[in-house]
């Protein structure tokens, strides 16, 4: 009986995984009018390399990988949740003015190479390895090293 119980468990799972997620590839026009507006604004000497339209349970977004290295992910409506590049820095346009300031105020020279949208506001990484948290004011609330 119990062998029967994980058998049938077994086989729900191999199921209904599938179905629960999956990744498409999709084109830049595919993309919603709010991401598209955004590379265009941000990036609009890069070229599209990739896109994927990632569809979960949980969650419904958007990866693009550009021509100069940079990855962007979009929530479902388009709204950008993170850009990153390792190899340069990200577009000023990108960064809220706030946070720009107090990076060019405290690590003159040292450039953003990855920002993300948390709950509690921003968190960034720079290109010497920092981590800086922001809230949403853009006010500097923490540093990881």
């Amino acid at each position: 009986m119990k062998k029967m119980m994980l058998s049938a468990l077994a086989m729900a799972t191999l199921l209904i995984t599938p179905a629960m997620a999956w990744e498409v590839a999709v084109t830049k026009q595919q993309l919603p009018a709010e991401a598209q507006a955004f590379l265009k604004t941000n990036f609009a000497k890069s070229e599209v390399v990739v896109a994927t339209h990632d569809k979960d349970i949980a969650d419904n977004d958007y990866t693009v990988i550009l021509n100069d290295g940079t990855k962007v992910e979009f929530d479902a409506k388009g709204k950008w949740e993170s850009v990153k590049n390792k190899g340069a820095k990200i577009p000023a346009s990108v960064i809220p003015a706030q946070i720009a300031n107090f990076v060019n105020a405290h690590y003159a020279g040292v450039g953003i190479v990855q920002i993300e949208v948390k709950r509690f506001g921003y968190e960034v990484e720079l290109s010497n390895d920092l981590e800086l948290k922001f809230d949403k004011a853009g006010r500097c609330v923490g540093i990881d090293d």
